[in-house]
């Protein structure tokens, strides 16, 4: 039988103590007496913890401020240039059309 690591070990104890650690936050959050019984002042209205997270909805109860963002059509303050009057000739065909040919063999 192969043995773990010892670092897999740490990482094995700590999945369970995180798993035990939700499990007696959701049993407080079902039973009020409970949370009661493990915090003193779990009656006050400005008590805030785990158990009182998950019963509003969440662990994140802090909602990010928001800043309307005000978007305005303007014109850009680049000068926009005039498109070329000349003839363009397309690179290929520069110095004519067997200038880019292949050297002829022997």
């Amino acid at each position: 039988m192969s043995q773990t690591k010892p670092l897999s070990r740490i990482w094995i104890f700590t999945a369970f103590v995180v798993m035990f650690q939700l499990l007696v936050v959701q049993a407080m959050a079902v039973s009020g007496s409970l949370h009661k019984c493990c915090h003193e002042h779990a009656d006050e209205p400005g008590h805030v913890c785990a158990v009182t997270m998950v019963l509003q909805g969440g662990y994140d109860t802090v909602a990010p401020d928001l800043v309307p963002v005000k978007i305005s059509a303007q014109a850009p303050d680049v000068p926009v240039l005039a498109p070329h009057t000349g003839d363009i000739e397309p690179s290929h065909l520069v110095g004519g059309v067997l200038a880019h040919a292949p050297p002829r063999g022997p």
